[in-house]
C-alpha cells in the first residue's frame, strides 16, 4: 500500500479532508471549457482531499497535474492572464518562473530578466514584445545557473505544480545569498476555500491549497527570513464572487441546512440556494465600493530572503 506524504513537509501526519470523484470533476470543467478533459485523470477514479498537520498545506492526492493543451483551452479567457495585477511591483534582476506572456517583464525596470514557461502560446506573445522567455523547468535552470539572481519569483504557479519541494528547492539555487524569494498564490485563508463547485482550485489545474501557516512553514524548513506575507484587497473582478459567496453561506446558517461537500455539491438544494445567493449578491456587492470596508482577496503574496 502506498503512503501518502505531504508534498511539501513529507510528513505522514495527515487528515483526509474528503474524497472526490473525477467524473464530478470533468463534468464541472466541461461545463467551464467545453470540452471533455477526462484524458487528464487517465484511469484515476476518485482524488484525495488532504491537510498536513505539520505544514499545514491542503494538498490533492494522487497528483495530477494539467497538460499544455489543458492550459491551452484556459487561454481563451481574457482573465486568465491578467496584465494587471498588485503583485507586479518590483523592480530588480530576476528569474520569474511561469511567466506567460511577459506581463510582469513589462512591469519592471530590470533588463536582466528572464521568464521560465511551457506554454507555446505565451512564449510566442511574449516573444513579439522581445522578452526573454526560455522553455525549461526551474528544475533544469537552476542547474545551468546556480546562485545567478538577486529576485527570483513566481506569481500564482505553485499551486499547480505536483513537486513543491523540489520547486522550491531549485528557486533557492538560482538566488544569490541574500537575494528575495517571492512566491503569490491563492490563499486558503481567503473566501476562496469557502466557493462550493470552484473548480479552478481543484485538480488538474489546482492541486495545493496554500494557507499563511504553510508559507510560514517554507520559511522555516528551508532556513529563511520573512520579510512579509501580503494579503490583497478584494479586487474589482471578484467582488461579485465574494459577495455571492458570502450570501450563499448565509443562506446555509440561516435556513440551518447541513453544508454537504466543500469541493463539489451536487445536491438540487445547492443549486437553488446559489441561484438565490447570486441574486443577494448583485445587492451586496454595492456596498463594497469602500476600500475600508473590502475583506481580503483571492492571493496572499510571500517575501523571503535567502540567508
Amino acid at each position: 500500500m502506498i503512503e501518502i506524504t505531504c508534498p511539501l513537509s513529507s510528513s505522514t501526519n495527515l487528515n483526509l479532508i474528503e474524497e472526490v470523484a473525477t467524473k464530478d470533476l470533468n463534468k464541472k470543467y466541461q461545463e467551464m471549457l467545453g470540452s471533455d478533459i477526462s484524458r487528464e485523470f487517465d484511469q484515476t477514479e476518485k482524488i484525495g482531499f488532504y491537510h498536513c498537520l505539520d505544514s499545514d498545506l491542503r494538498f490533492f492526492y494522487p497528483t495530477i497535474t494539467a497538460s499544455e493543451s489543458f492550459y491551452e483551452k484556459l487561454q481563451k479567457f481574457d482573465w486568465y492572464y491578467l496584465d494587471e495585477k498588485e503583485e507586479y511591483k518590483s523592480s530588480h534582476s530576476v528569474l520569474e518562473i511561469g511567466s506567460g506572456k511577459g506581463a510582469f517583464a513589462q512591469k519592471i525596470a530590470s533588463q536582466n530578466y528572464v521568464g521560465l514557461e511551457f506554454s507555446q502560446t505565451a512564449m510566442e506573445l511574449a516573444r513579439q514584445n522581445k522578452i526573454t522567455i526560455l522553455n525549461q523547468s526551474i528544475q533544469q535552470h537552476s542547474i545551468d545557473f546556480p546562485e545567478t539572481y538577486d529576485i527570483v519569483c513566481a506569481f500564482q504557479v505553485l499551486e499547480h505544480v505536483g513537486d513543491p519541494a523540489s520547486f522550491i528547492e531549485a528557486s533557492l539555487k538560482s538566488l544569490k545569498s541574500g537575494g528575495l524569494l517571492i512566491y503569490s498564490v491563492p490563499s486558503a485563508d481567503s473566501f476562496i476555500s469557502l466557493a462550493k463547485n470552484n473548480i479552478l482550485n481543484m485538480p488538474p489545474h489546482h492541486v495545493t491549497w496554500w494557507s499563511d501557516k504553510s508559507l510560514e512553514y517554507i520559511a522555516q524548513k528551508y532556513n529563511l527570513k520573512i520579510i512579509e506575507i501580503h494579503h490583497e484587497k478584494l479586487s474589482d473582478i471578484h467582488k461579485r464572487w465574494y459577495s455571492s459567496t458570502l450570501a450563499s453561506i448565509s443562506l446555509y446558517e440561516l435556513l440551518n441546512i447541513s453544508k454537504g461537500s466543500m469541493l463539489i455539491d451536487k445536491r438540487l438544494i445547492h443549486k437553488i440556494l446559489s441561484k438565490l445567493a447570486s441574486l443577494t449578491g448583485k445587492i451586496l456587492v454595492l456596498g463594497l465600493k469602500d476600500d475600508r470596508i473590502l475583506p481580503c482577496g483571492h492571493s496572499v503574496t510571500s517575501v523571503y530572503q535567502k540567508i
